[in-house]
């Protein structure tokens, strides 16, 4: 088992969560992560950004991006202090730049301890799309500045700063899990 194929998994079923977004609610109460340990997944699911992203490692089989072993607690903030940092080098957008970031990294916007965080579904040059929860009718497509080489589609953009980059530490030995087809 690769760190990539955890990753993998985790991309599809945030990409399976939007296609499916109608089976989800927007939740910041104390229920937002009652659906992590329910298998199979009973919906409606109720979350926000944080207990989603969790929610697509947990579906996935991979670790707990909290750092807290996928005890219904967390939050933007527990990622930033959990995941690893990605010392960006290179490519510049908005003063960010970005060949060091992955698809299945994660994008945290706002000064700590976070305002919002999302998971990276595609990458286009300096072009940045994720998977967010951030309001009520998501998970959706969200590019993370406005695109200046992929074609928008359509989604919008989120654009906060400071934007930190995350890589999405998954080193276990579990199977990985995929959604359905």
């Amino acid at each position: 088992m690769t760190i990539i194929d955890h990753r993998q998994a985790e991309v599809a079923w945030a990409n399976w969560a939007v296609a499916n977004h109608g089976k989800f609610n927007y939740s910041e109460g104390g229920d937002r992560m009652a659906a992590i340990g329910v298998w199979p997944i009973k919906f409606p699911v109720n979350t926000d950004c944080s207990g989603s992203c969790t929610l697509y490692a947990w579906w996935a089989n991979g670790n707990d991006p909290n750092g807290l072993g996928f005890n219904h607690e967390g939050y933007t903030g527990t990622f930033l202090s959990h995941e690893e940092h990605i010392p960006l080098l290179t490519k510049t957008l908005k003063g960010i730049t970005i060949d060091d970031i992955e698809v299945g990294d994660y994008v945290v916007y706002g000064d700590a301890p976070g305002e919002h965080v999302a998971i990276i579904v595609e990458i286009y040059g300096t072009d940045v799309l994720t998977v967010s929860h951030g309001q009520q009718g998501g998970p959706g497509y969200c590019w993370v500045n406005p695109p200046k080489v992929a074609p928008s589609r359509g989604y919008p953009s989120d654009g906060r700063q400071p934007q930190t980059f995350l890589r999405n530490v998954t080193n276990n030995n579990k199977p990985v899990r995929m959604p359905p087809a």
